[in-house]
């Protein structure tokens, strides 16, 4: 459907000056929305990095067999993992309010974009549109939820890792601290939208079955009538 705007459109200069006018809007969004998903992602993959440069850290932690070194060693990974913690609440802090909106109205235009291509002539400009339209909004949501499972994945392979160390020859103290840094990593870091749901696969399969079902529904009312 044509825009509606408060002047006839189609006369010129009016026509030319609205043509650019819909051209940098539509660019406009576009890049604001292609910066914050990459920034989102990037955020997201810096955890991961920190989490899989504190794994090889804790691996390494115990190869001299000397008390201070392992000590003074093991009390960097403890402050890199706090840090780790920091950034990463903050950052969610930073965009979950983001994806909240994003995933609520990615949900709801899935399910009215495939409605719209049930009733539109198959192989045409519009038909093509509304695929490409329909698949750009899944893959921005299957970003947010694969880069939020990575960093839950990369996150729960520290105790792991911990396992994997040289921890039986570590000084009696040694091992009392890491009981606790143990007990401590055993939570895993959880990228949320307003912790009402966590950014994972199984988020974004959800997703698309509350979509199909918003499509069943449009579905069965218009046909229906």
């Amino acid at each position: 459907r044509p825009a509606w705007y408060p002047y006839d459109a189609t006369v010129s200069p009016l026509y030319q000056i609205t043509y650019v006018y819909q051209i940098f809007s539509f660019t406009f969004i576009a890049a604001t929305a292609l910066t914050t998903d990459t920034l989102i992602a990037i955020l997201n993959l810096f955890v991961g990095a920190q989490c899989d440069i504190l794994c090889d850290d804790l691996k390494d932690i115990f190869r001299e067999d000397h008390l201070n070194f392992g000590r003074n060693k093991f009390l960097s990974c403890i402050r890199h993992h706090k840090e780790i913690l920091r950034f990463a609440d903050s950052s969610n802090i930073f965009f979950n309010r983001i994806v909240f909106v994003q995933f609520f109205i990615s949900t709801s235009s899935i399910g009215i974009t495939m409605f719209q291509l049930t009733v539109t002539e198959p192989l045409t400009s519009e038909f093509f549109l509304l695929v490409s339209f329909n698949i750009a909004i899944v893959v921005e949501i299957f970003i947010y939820c694969w880069f939020g499972n990575e960093v839950e994945l990369k996150s729960s392979a520290i105790p792991t890792a911990i396992f994997h160390s040289n921890w039986l020859k570590a000084h009696m103290i040694i091992k009392k601290d890491l009981r606790f840094f143990l007990m401590r990593c055993q939570r895993p870091i959880k990228v949320s939208a307003l912790n009402l749901f966590y950014l994972s696969l199984e988020t974004f399969v959800k997703i698309l079955r509350g979509s199909w079902s918003y499509f069943a529904l449009l579905n069965q009312a218009t046909f229906q009538k």
